[in-house]
Protein backbone atom coordinates (compact mmCIF):
# COMPACT_ATOMS: atom_id res chain seq x y z
CA UNK A 1 0.00 0.00 0.00
CA UNK A 2 1.56 3.26 -1.10
CA UNK A 3 0.29 6.31 0.77
CA UNK A 4 1.46 9.22 2.87
CA UNK A 5 0.33 9.61 6.47
CA UNK A 6 -1.17 13.09 6.93
CA UNK A 7 -1.48 14.12 10.56
CA UNK A 8 -4.90 15.46 11.41
CA UNK A 9 -5.44 18.78 13.19
CA UNK A 10 -6.57 16.75 16.21
CA UNK A 11 -4.04 14.43 17.84
CA UNK A 12 -4.33 10.79 16.81
CA UNK A 13 -4.41 8.02 19.38
CA UNK A 14 -0.71 7.39 18.72
CA UNK A 15 0.13 11.06 19.24
CA UNK A 16 -1.50 10.96 22.68
CA UNK A 17 0.84 8.21 23.89
CA UNK A 18 4.08 8.92 25.72
CA UNK A 19 7.45 8.41 24.04
CA UNK A 20 8.04 5.30 26.12
CA UNK A 21 4.68 3.80 25.16
CA UNK A 22 5.30 4.48 21.47
CA UNK A 23 8.77 2.94 21.64
CA UNK A 24 7.30 -0.16 23.29
CA UNK A 25 4.67 -0.43 20.56
CA UNK A 26 7.37 0.03 17.91
CA UNK A 27 9.50 -2.75 19.40
CA UNK A 28 6.53 -5.12 19.67
CA UNK A 29 5.45 -4.32 16.11
CA UNK A 30 8.92 -5.11 14.76
CA UNK A 31 9.08 -8.37 16.77
CA UNK A 32 5.63 -9.38 15.52
CA UNK A 33 6.50 -8.57 11.90
CA UNK A 34 3.62 -6.09 11.77
CA UNK A 35 2.72 -4.35 8.56
CA UNK A 36 5.49 -2.04 7.31
CA UNK A 37 2.83 0.66 6.91
CA UNK A 38 1.94 0.46 10.60
CA UNK A 39 5.59 0.62 11.61
CA UNK A 40 6.11 3.58 9.28
CA UNK A 41 3.25 5.47 10.96
CA UNK A 42 4.79 4.86 14.39
CA UNK A 43 8.18 6.03 13.13
CA UNK A 44 6.65 9.19 11.64
CA UNK A 45 4.97 10.07 14.95
CA UNK A 46 8.18 9.38 16.87
CA UNK A 47 10.32 11.34 14.44
CA UNK A 48 8.13 14.37 15.09
CA UNK A 49 9.29 14.27 18.70
CA UNK A 50 12.88 15.30 19.28
CA UNK A 51 13.34 13.28 22.48
CA UNK A 52 11.96 10.06 20.97
CA UNK A 53 13.71 10.40 17.62
CA UNK A 54 17.11 9.95 19.24
CA UNK A 55 15.86 6.92 21.20
CA UNK A 56 14.46 5.37 18.00
CA UNK A 57 17.88 5.44 16.40
CA UNK A 58 19.21 3.41 19.35
CA UNK A 59 16.60 0.65 18.84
Amino acid sequence: MDYYFHPSPRPSSLELLSDEQLLNIYELAVEANASPDFIEIIVSVLSGRKSAASKLQDV
